[in-house]
């Protein structure tokens, strides 16, 4: 198997494919969890795996015991999610489907049909395969409680699907207690080997599949994770109003170089990148900034955000408190993502 294939990062599968990185079977099964395929092209993945490679115990973490055997609960979670597919597929009494579209920076929603094919089919008329760039169709109960929700291609192929509120749908679903996707999510590092070095520009959010595409955003890397007590990157990003800011990223397994041309706020990721690489002294980036925010404002009402300041008695006093400054990351989250 060419699991490098299913790594979601072009250049993270081209850097494992150089240096002939070996993974461990539940680590390949991790990454085809995670991989940007079709979710029969997972599961018949899986299927190879638990033919032909190695049988081990599942790691332990905070939020699952280990099993025993790792191709048993392999066969689990494909006849799990083959079932709520089928589940998902199947009219009943008192479920609607609805669909989600992304398209134009936002999602819209059509009204609610009675089963999937009618629902899939006024999506598509809805929408140009062009333009739209994520699909989703739930199944409903009537009055909520319980939803299935399917992340699908223009075609109707299926990638990821999400379930809340399970037993109303299928009491014997509920058995299902592990999550091969999320196991990556700060429950268990995966040692990916990378080529990324401090100070690259990267991107992440590509276009990595039909059915889930993100806009990219472009980053300053700080560091990578280091497996111990820490499973997320840490990078530099440029706010709208001309702004760095700070933030923490959990997918790396998506990491891309930046290949792109940097324009107007984002200009200043080159600077930031040029100083952590001690290309540069701090004076040019600092005044960089202030360039960069001012032609910003000048645009735009002249108006300058505050999460990122401490108050003003503060400064007066030069007793600035950097936890202080923490109370802007909701501002930050809101305006910067």
């Amino acid at each position: 198997m060419d699991i490098y294939s299913f790594i979601n990062s072009r250049d993270l599968a081209a850097y494992c494919r150089e240096i002939n990185k070996i993974f461990t079977t539940f680590e390949m099964a991790i990454i085809i969890g995670r991989s940007n395929r079709p979710i029969t092209e997972k599961h018949a993945s899986l299927r190879e795996l638990i033919a032909n490679y190695p049988d081990m115990p599942t790691p332990k973490n905070m939020h699952y015991d280990s099993y025993d055997s790792l191709h048993k609960k392999l066969a689990e979670v494909i006849e799990y999610e083959e079932h709520m597919l089928a589940i998902f597929k199947t009219p009943e009494q008192g479920t609607v489907y609805r669909y989600h579209v992304w398209q134009d920076d936002e999602w819209y929603s059509g009204s609610v049909f009675p089963n999937f094919e009618t629902a899939f089919a006024d999506m598509r008329e809805s929408c140009e395969r062009s333009k739209a760039s994520k699909f989703a169709i739930g199944k409903m109960l009537v009055g909520g409680g319980a939803e299935i929700c399917v992340d699908l291609d223009y075609d109707g192929t299926p990638y990821e699907f999400s379930v809340s509120g399970v037993k109303a749908f299928d009491i014997w679903a509920c058995n299902m207690e592990f999550d091969f996707a999320m196991q990556w999510e700060g429950l268990f590092h995966i040692d990916i080997p990378t080529p990324f070095k401090r100070g690259d520009i990267l991107t992440y959010g590509r276009c990595g599949s039909k059915a889930a595409c993100y806009k990219e955003r472009e980053f300053v890397l700080e560091r990578m994770p280091n497996g111990v007590d820490e499973n997320y990157a840490w990078g530099y990003f440029v706010c709208d109003d001309g702004l760095l800011s700070e933030d923490n990223m959990y997918d790396y397994d998506s990491f891309e170089y930046y290949r792109g041309k940097l324009e107007g706020n984002q200009r200043l990721l080159q600077y930031v990148s040029w100083y952590l690489k001690d290309e540069i002294a701090l004076t040019p980036l600092l005044l960089t900034q202030c360039r960069i925010m001012f032609q910003h404002q000048l645009g735009n009402g002249l108006y300058i955000s505050d999460w990122a300041f401490p108050e003003e008695h503060m400064i007066a006093e030069g007793q600035v408190d950097h936890e202080k400054q923490s109370e802007g990351k909701a501002y930050q989250d809101e305006h910067c993502n």
